[in-house]
């Protein structure tokens, strides 16, 4: 089965795997190839992207921070003010 189309559930809204997401902290714009619940109540969504380099990388981001998407709010979860784990978006 091709991992295209495929739709994942993350914080009661729809993210569609393959498609191009954009995280308005980091300004950082990425292909969805994964995501993720924790029990804390923070839904994460993988975006691959590629660095300045040309170089690729994975970056985890929260939901919250996916522009033009509405997600309801929950408590828990890292804050928008963690640093980014790559040092090509800073």
């Amino acid at each position: 089965m091709a991992l295209e189309n495929r739709i994942i559930v993350l914080n009661g809204t729809e993210f569609t795997l393959g498609t191009k997401y954009k995280d308005t902290v980091l300004d950082l714009e990425g292909v969805a190839t994964g995501g993720c619940s924790y029990l804390t109540g923070c839904d994460q969504l993988l975006l691959a992207a590629k660095d300045k380099n040309g170089m690729p990388f994975s970056q985890w981001v929260d939901v919250t921070r996916i522009e033009g998407v509405e997600v309801e709010h929950r408590d828990g979860g890292p804050e928008p003010s963690i640093p980014p784990r790559h040092p090509a978006i800073r």
